[in-house]
């Protein structure tokens, strides 16, 4: 199973269609910061696609937090500003530990990264496919065979 995992796209639709169009993927994790511009697409993604609200959506009808699963495995999304993940990440890892989750996903900082925690925790902030720092525009993908193994990755767009 392969999951696209999407993060601020801040009106980049040229960046988002690019990668809806040419990128292999089951379902799609939208984290938030310009949820409107993920339904643009809404009618081809019918039942791939999971949405959490960012800072900059304002009061649109979506949670800042989602509890998925998906081959057994329990992803915890959410954008992140909730969790003040500019400043620190322990409230965010202590919460998704708190969710028992398998796989954490984030955004807000624009910056992609991945790491395993200690407690086996796979971190993905895919980083931000409309406005990334340095001017590198990302994306994440998340796979899970069928034995259960999950790799995490970062993709740079090059426009």
């Amino acid at each position: 199973m392969d999951i696209l995992v999407i993060s601020d796209t801040h009106k980049n639709l040229a960046n988002l269609k690019k990668v809806l169009s040419e990128v292999k993927f089951d379902y799609v994790l939208f984290l938030g910061d310009y949820v409107l511009d993920i339904l643009q697409f809404n009618k081809i993604l019918k039942g791939k696609l999971f949405i959490v609200k960012g800072n900059c959506d304002g009061n649109i009808n979506y949670d800042d937090d989602m509890l998925i699963e998906m081959k057994s495995k329990k992803i915890f999304m959410t954008h992140g500003n909730k969790y003040g993940v500019r400043f620190g990440m322990n409230k965010l890892f202590r919460k998704a530990e708190e969710m028992g989750a398998d796989i954490l996903v984030f955004g807000h900082t624009h910056m992609a990264f991945q790491t395993q925690l200690s407690n086996g925790v796979i971190v993905l902030n895919p980083g931000s496919l409309g406005k990334g720092m340095l001017k590198n525009n990302t994306f994440g993908m998340i796979s899970i065979d069928d034995e259960g193994i999950v790799t995490a990755k970062i993709f740079r767009l090059y426009d």
